[in-house]
Order: C-alpha cells, then sequence, then structure tokens
C-alpha cells in the first residue's frame, strides 16, 4: 500500500518559489504540497462569520462598547 509521497513517480507540486523554480514536495490529490495546498476562502455564513468573531475574541479592551465608553469618560474628566 502507497501512498503518494512513497511512490517513486508521484506528482510534484510544481508551485512556483521565490527562488524562481519550481516547489519540488510531493503533491496530494489537488495537486499541490501540503504548503501550496491553497488559501483558505474564510467563513461564508453569518453562523461561520460569527464563530469566527467569537474564536479572536480576547479581551474586549477594543471593543465597540468599551471604545464608547472610553470615549465619554475622557469626555467628563
Amino acid at each position: 500500500m502507497f501512498n503518494s509521497v512513497d511512490e517513486p513517480h508521484a506528482r510534484q507540486c510544481g508551485a512556483k518559489t521565490r527562488k524562481g523554480s519550481s516547489c519540488a514536495s510531493h503533491g496530494m490529490k489537488n495537486g499541490r504540497c501540503r504548503m501550496h495546498g491553497g488559501k483558505s476562502t474564510g467563513p461564508k455564513t453569518e453562523e461561520g462569520l460569527e464563530r469566527s468573531r467569537k474564536a479572536r475574541w480576547v479581551h474586549g479592551r477594543y471593543s465597540k462598547e468599551n471604545r464608547e465608553l472610553n470615549r465619554l469618560i475622557s469626555f467628563w474628566r
């Protein structure tokens, strides 16, 4: 049982490197190696966008609500 990495004539990635030559890593099913497999297109649905926003939430210091609150506090000082 061989996978594409073990086969002697496995398809190479072929993506153009910064050096100008083509990538010599073995390709996956889509024809590119694990490094050049293509960028993620990101979330498409509203549900996915909201999940992405919540996953990136760290502390809320710069959230819209806190910025407004800080603006009001600095105004009254």
